[in-house]
């Protein structure tokens, strides 16, 4: 007797098991691993969600007590065996269930979309005399029947469009069996192909040449490497892809392209497009349930040969995949922080080349630090790309904003890039303005007391949004009128500090009034399609100045964009996270890279208060490999990744007591259990957002270089805390390797 292996649809460790069900003599043919089923669970056989994993001989329990599937939810497998393979692996590595897994990687489902179709009713045998009788007579019967004699089906919405009636006509030719109505299946989401015109490849340069032999070499072997390909913004990356996935078409195989979400606009799709034409598919954020189940069912059936899109597209169904690229490969967005899995698209893609044979291909100019150190230690291979197609680089000077206050220049903007801003408006050039903070003010304040004001249910300060004229906390959501008195001391000295978008959309309007400006944030990005509509007025020239976040910071293609002025470069170099030197050197990389891609030269402009940071000092002299060799002699001494492993452990709870004195007895089993110091613990501390939607959090992070050693121990200590201590009411969020700690 067969029986299916079977892991329920629920998220919770305690049911991290297989099961097994049997098989009802209906469905004996029809079942097989990866489908999704509904079976009876728990004592009141309660119908929900599972996943057939595999089928046996055996069961582990007696047949009286084996319960049999209660139905299908489709009749095919929704994920294949190598997917599977994939869910285990991601279960032992990221340390959640099994289940959680499967979830991560197919979607969720819902119900496939058709239109209503009308077409001749060849069933009927005396079709031809009755066509002839309704052709006889001019009328509305016959406007429609001519549409129909061609012999395709036509859409009852285009009948009715195009021959200006209602359902009437039609409804009388089915109810005589001239017509019949059939139903078409639609996808949803699909990106419009047919109004990008094609391209044809421009020549390489050599090194574009050596770097597309190289990803050619792997591809023919059988146990390929992922290659690193590091090169300058605009050294014409995209172009070697496009041709890496060319060769991997006509070869029969498919391509996924990974981009950050930030990153996926419609100038870098129109690319992909140009080449591939309707072969190409898009999945992102913006896309709803149905929409993105409809490009997954696309993948699966082998109607389209390329995916594109952020970390999850990772997962799309190809069954023969041949490479897997990920552009801006040193973006934090590619780490799942939030939900668990917390799976890394980068770890996933080689697990998946692994599986199935296929090339990785990691590509940045600003490599993260982690993956140039494989590649130097062999582990990936390299290729360098130092100079940009054009072969001009931008002019980049940095700014010491403390000179400019000793000069009574109290703005926004130092001296220079108020000139070079004025420069650009009047040679009809475009500017790029970048602040990687929304709103208007990051913190409101009393000037008597000197109370914030903060987020009730966050232990953050709200920011000031002038559009609406509210506090808003970036986390929760919660949103309030400005107080307009002290709520500590009843003072009316309420002052605003701190620089947003919105303020340096506020001060270019006031110093520019001439300029046409645009904004691009989170605020103004919001609805479908806004992110797309704001590229696309400033590339058409419909403004002169862009003002953005990192939203702003990549991808972006610009001709006539020759000045980039970067507000505040120190943000990110005090967040206080092993990694801010890194980040700050990016950031200002990549936008810099926005400037003078075409024939005129560009210009950038570093406003700091910390000219002499070694990360800000090398980004302006474009010299990764200045900044690395610096940053890798710092990670070397601290012992931070790549020379060891994080392991961090964050319990939340709104029992902000219970939460700290879980935390202080996991940290005393740690204590106890670590014998010869292999592991070195930080904390416990409070979260560097301590409390988020009234639940309190503390962490606690372990350190080791040894992954498989750190996982047994963190666990194993955590199994001990539960038999110790109440952990009902308290949430344990596990991460490897966080993107921040």
């Amino acid at each position: 007797m067969k029986y299916a292996c079977v892991t329920v649809s629920v998220s919770h460790s305690d049911v991290d098991n297989i099961f097994h069900y049997s098989i009802p003599d209906s469905m004996k043919d029809k079942i097989c691993a990866g489908m999704r089923i509904n079976v009876p669970f728990g004592r009141y056989n309660k119908i929900i969600e599972g996943y057939v994993t595999g089928l046996t001989d055996t069961a582990d329990i007696d047949d009286k007590k084996i319960k049999p599937i209660h139905s299908l939810c489709e009749e095919y497998p929704v994920i294949s065996e190598g997917r599977i393979e994939l869910a285990r692996w991601m279960q032992k590595k990221y340390y959640t269930t099994l289940s959680s897994c499967i979830q991560c990687i197919i979607p969720k489902r819902v119900n496939e979309k058709s239109f209503a179709c009308i077409a001749l009713n060849d069933e009927n045998e005396a079709l031809r005399d009755m066509i002839e009788r309704v052709m006889s007579k001019d009328t509305k019967q016959k406007r429609v029947l001519s549409l129909l004699l061609g012999g395709d089906a036509i859409p009852l919405s285009h009948i009715k469009s195009i021959l200006g009636i209602d359902g009437a006509p039609v409804s009388a030719l089915i109810k005589k069996g001239v017509v019949k109505k059939v139903y078409e299946k639609t996808y949803r989401g699909n990106f419009n192909t047919s109004l990008v015109k094609k391209t044809e490849p421009p020549v390489l340069t050599a090194e574009q040449e050596n770097a597309c032999n190289v990803i050619y070499e792997e591809l023919e072997s059988d146990s390929p490497r992922p290659v690193l390909i590091h090169g300058v913004t605009g050294s014409g990356k995209t172009e070697i892809y496009l041709r890496a996935i060319d060769r991997v078409l006509k070869s029969g195989r498919s391509a996924i392209v990974l981009v950050p979400e930030i990153s996926l606009t419609q100038q870098t799709v129109e690319r992909f497009v140009s080449r591939f034409g309707d072969r190409v598919s898009v999945t992102h954020s913006k896309l709803n349930d149905g929409e993105r189940y409809d490009q997954w069912t696309r993948a699966r059936l082998g109607e389209i040969s390329v995916m594109i899109g952020p970390r999850s597209a990772v997962f799309t169904p190809f069954e023969d995949p041949g490479i897997i690229i990920i552009d801006e490969e040193h973006e934090s967005t590619y780490k799942s922080d939030q939900l668990s899995p917390k799976y890394d698209a980068r770890e996933v893609a080689e697990k998946l080349s692994e599986i199935y044979g296929c090339v990785v291909v990691l590509g940045s100019a600003t490599p993260s630090v982690v993956s140039y150190y494989r590649a130097e230690k062999g582990e990936y291979r390299l290729c360098t790309l130092e100079n940009r197609v054009n072969n001009l680089f931008p002019d980049i000077k940095i700014t010491d904003m403390r000179v400019e206050m000793a000069y009574k220049n109290f703005s926004l903007f130092s001296r220079e890039l108020k000139n070079a801003v004025a420069e650009n408006l009047e040679r009809k050039e475009q500017t790029i303005l970048f602040l990687n903070r929304r709103g208007y003010s990051t913190f409101v304040s009393c000037r008597q007391c000197g109370h914030v004001m903060m987020c009730d249910n966050c232990n953050v300060n709200y920011t000031y949004h002038k559009g609406i004229q509210n506090l808003c906390c970036h986390y929760c959501g919660k949103s309030i009128r400005v107080p307009e008195v002290c709520p500590e001391c009843g003072s009316r000295h309420i002052k605003y500090f701190g620089t947003g978008t919105e303020k340096i959309e506020q001060e270019v309007n006031k110093y520019f009034p001439e300029a046409r400006v645009l904004r691009m944030d989170f605020d103004t990005t919001q609805r479908k399609n806004s992110h797309q509509t704001i590229l696309e007025e400033f590339r058409s020239g419909k403004a002169d100045i862009l003002i953005g976040t990192q939203m702003i910071a990549k991808g972006l293609d610009f001709s006539n964009v020759t000045l980039v002025g970067i507000v505040a470069a120190d943000l990110s170099l005090n967040l206080g996270d092993y990694k801010s030197g890194e980040i700050t050197y990016q950031l200002v990389s990549q936008v810099a890279g926005r400037s003078g891609r075409a024939e005129k030269k560009g210009r950038v402009i570093i406003q700091t208060y910390s000219p002499d940071n070694y990360s800000i000092r090398y980004a302006a002299r474009n010299d990764y490999k200045g900044f690395y060799a610096q940053e890798i002699a710092y990670r070397r001494q601290m012992i931070y990744p790549p020379f060891t492993n994080l392991f961090n452990v964050l319990l939340t709870g709104e029992d902000e007591e219970h939460v700290k004195k879980c935390m202080s007895g996991l940290v005393y089993i740690m204590d106890h259990y670590n014998k010869n110091n292999m592991f070195t613990l930080m904390g416990p501390t409070p979260a560097v957002i301590s409390k988020i939607n009234n639940n309190y959090r503390w962490q606690v992070t372990v350190k080791c270089a040894d992954e498989e050693k750190l996982r047994n121990y963190v666990l194993f200590c955590l199994d001990k805390l539960k038999e110790k201590t109440d952990t009902k009411n308290i949430n344990i969020h596990l991460n490897l390797n966080p993107s921040y700690i």
